[in-house]
C-alpha cells in the first residue's frame, strides 16, 4: 500500500531520489500498471498477440535479445511461441495509469505545501524541497503545477530558515523551478 510522508518507508539509496519518489504513492498501485519485465509502472504499455502487456521498450529489448541469441520468439511470461512482434498500444491502460499518476502527484504536491513552512521539522521541509525538484526534473509541465500551487512563494519563505541546509536546498529548488521557464522567473 502507500508509504507515508513522515518517513516511515525505506528510502533506499539517498543518491537515487527519482526511485524513492516513484515508490512514494498515496493511492494503491495495481498489478496491471506494472511491467512484468521491468517491475516499474508502465508509461507506454503494449499488448502482444496473446494479450500479455509490457512496457514497449522492455518487450522490444526482449525481442532483440531473442533474435540476437537465435532463440525462438516467445512471450517472456508464458514462454509460448509468438507468431508476430506486432505490438498493440494499450491506450485505455495508459490513460488509466496517467490519471493514477496525476492523482498521486497532486496529493504529493499538497503534502509538500503543508510541509513548507518555517515551523515544520527540517526533515519534512528537506523532503518537500527534494520532491519539488524531482517533479520539476521529471516533467516541464510540472513547473507550471508548482507555480499554480503557489509553491514558489513558499520556497522563497524557506530562505528565512535558521537551517543552512534548508536555505541551500531552497535556493537549489528555486533554480530548478525557474530553469528554462520564463513564467516562473516573474
Amino acid at each position: 500500500m502507500a508509504e507515508s510522508w513522515d518517513g516511515s518507508y525505506d528510502p533506499g539509496s539517498q543518491s537515487d531520489d527519482s526511485h524513492h519518489f516513484e515508490r512514494l504513492r498515496v493511492e494503491p498501485i495495481y498489478d496491471a500498471f506494472v511491467c512484468p519485465l521491468t517491475k516499474q509502472v508502465m508509461r507506454d504499455p503494449v499488448a502482444l498477440e496473446n494479450g500479455q502487456t509490457f512496457e514497449r521498450e522492455a518487450i522490444e529489448k526482449w525481442f532483440r535479445e531473442c533474435k540476437e541469441s537465435g532463440r525462438n520468439l516467445v512471450c517472456p511470461l508464458t514462454e509460448k511461441e509468438l507468431k508476430s512482434t506486432d505490438l498493440n498500444p494499450s491506450i485505455a491502460l495508459r490513460n488509466t495509469i496517467e490519471e493514477w499518476t496525476a492523482r498521486n502527484e497532486a496529493v504529493q504536491i499538497d503534502m509538500a505545501c503543508r510541509s513548507l513552512n518555517l515551523g515544520s521539522p527540517e526533515s519534512d521541509v528537506m523532503h518537500s524541497l527534494k520532491y519539488i525538484q524531482y517533479m520539476c526534473h521529471k516533467s516541464r509541465s510540472n513547473k507550471q503545477v508548482v507555480r499554480n500551487a503557489d509553491l514558489i512563494p513558499m520556497i522563497i519563505e524557506m530562505l528565512k530558515s535558521t537551517s543552512r541546509r534548508v536555505r541551500c536546498k531552497a535556493l537549489e529548488t528555486l533554480q530548478t523551478v525557474v530553469e528554462d521557464d520564463a513564467d516562473n522567473k516573474g
